[in-house]
């Protein structure tokens, strides 16, 4: 990913135009604007088939490549960063640590969200194919 993107915001953008470009404005504006970016997920925005959640989605994060991701820490300290902090190497820590977490492979072909709500909407993982 650009270091261009420091903001939480210009992460945000950054996460719609690739994870959710099959999704309408209008569902985005809806359903997404203003609310969480996971949405596009909990609100069935996707295909079911084109992402997985739960421990499933725990267990692609964990076996995921993570040398080269953006990590964007919505309700905690450390905002946007592209560094790999102890606490965003497993499911396991950010279950315990993050309250709400997405990541990004910097070549978007992979994402991960860990969401406020826990097991009620998510994790989500969702790879480009």
């Amino acid at each position: 990913m650009p270091k261009s993107i420091i903001t939480k915001q210009n992460f945000i953008n950054q996460w719609l135009k690739h994870f959710a470009k099959d999704v309408t404005k209008e569902n985005i504006a809806k359903y997404v604007k203003d609310q969480c970016i996971w949405h596009v997920f909990s609100w069935n925005l996707l295909s079911s088939d084109a992402y997985l959640t739960g421990d499933d989605a725990r267990r692609a994060y964990d076996e995921a490549d993570k040398s080269n991701c953006t990590y964007c820490d919505m309700f905690g300290k450390n905002g946007v960063t592209d560094n790999l902090l102890d606490e965003y190497n497993s499911s396991k820590e950010i279950d315990s640590k993050i309250i709400e977490l997405y990541v990004i492979s910097n070549d978007y072909s992979w994402t991960y969200i860990k969401t406020h709500e826990n097991d009620l909407c998510g994790p989500y993982f969702m790879k480009i194919k």
